[in-house]
């Protein structure tokens, strides 16, 4: 009997209608692959500027070809390549599956390659999901900033599903941590127990120190125009990354872009920290696969905090 798999994504860039459900006859499993049965997965931004065409994944889709979305997952393990070790069938595992050119993850299932992914020590909630994509990304971000613990590091977006785990990692390293926001009052950075700051009071006066930018475009530029000679910038927006680092390095300003990679060590990394109630994944609202134009939507109105997860 041909096994079939429901997989959302889209045929046409747009907005949230273009999401479509499309049926996918389910391939023999890779020697080095592991099927997922997807318990929860997560709206990333990328998902959404994939969506609308904007972006380097979006730029290799052929056109009226069928492109999934999504690529954290937390599931249940169903079946283990031949050559897979570490692994085993009904295991709970967690993962950010095909980044960044084969996205896929809202679906029914999914094949991972073993190195995407790492086994849990139990069945976890579903907001797991959202740890994956963010949590790599804010890790792997505060690692191209020199952990300096006498100079604070400014976090814009700290409301959003990067940013909120990445002030918490940034705490536990012992760094300044300042929230630097729009929502100075949001009950997210009150329960977080860090400095609080907002637009206008960091552009008052000259800063010195680091910034890790989640927001890009002309409000990066804004900021690091604030920002005296010598102090350091990482910036995760891709779109960008190369308008803002050059601007920054003609004002003697260290200047990064970074984009996030799989890595079993550092998602290890996360995971202890979250099993020990360190660190901890905000769960904003929960969707229905069935309902991701929905959460499409929901992201783009721009009143969301932490992540946005989907169940599958």
């Amino acid at each position: 009997m041909t096994e079939l798999n429901y997989l959302y994504g889209i045929e046409q860039f747009g907005d949230a209608d273009q999401i479509v459900a499309r049926q996918h006859i389910v391939k023999a499993l890779g020697e080095q692959d592991v099927r997922i049965e997807v318990l929860a997965t997560s709206v990333n931004p990328i998902d959404i500027k994939t969506r609308m065409g904007l972006g380097f994944v979006a730029a290799q889709k052929k056109a009226n070809d069928f492109m999934g979305l999504g690529y954290d997952v937390y599931g249940r393990v169903t079946a283990v390549g031949s050559k897979v070790t570490g692994f085993t069938v009904d295991q709970y595992v967690i993962g950010m599956v095909g980044f960044a050119h084969h996205p896929g993850c809202y679906a029914q299932q999914v094949d991972a390659h073993c190195s995407e992914i790492i086994p849990l020590i139990q069945k976890e909630n579903p907001a797991i999901a959202g740890l994956c994509l963010s949590g790599l990304t804010a890790l792997q971000a505060l690692q191209c900033v020199p952990a300096d613990l006498d100079v604070p590091i400014y976090i814009n977006a700290p409301t959003g599903g990067v940013g909120h785990l990445a002030l918490q990692l940034a705490q536990l390293e012992g760094r300044k941590v300042v929230a630097l926001t729009t929502r100075p009052n949001h009950e997210l950075l009150a329960r977080q127990d860090v400095e609080v700051m907002d637009y206008a009071r960091f552009l008052s006066t000259r800063r010195a120190g680091q910034l890790l930018d989640l927001v890009g475009g002309d409000k990066a530029i804004e900021l690091v125009d604030n920002l005296t000679a010598g102090s350091d910038v990482v910036t995760v927006p891709t779109i960008s990354k190369e308008q803002l680092c050059e601007h920054a390095k003609r004002k003697q300003i260290n200047a990064q872009g970074m984009v996030v990679t799989a890595n079993c060590d550092d998602l290890n990394k996360l995971y202890r920290a979250y099993r020990s109630g360190k660190l901890t994944v905000h769960m904003d609202k929960q969707f229905a696969l069935s309902e991701v134009a929905d959460a499409h939507r929901y992201m783009q109105n721009g009143g969301h905090s932490g992540k946005v997860i989907i169940l599958a």
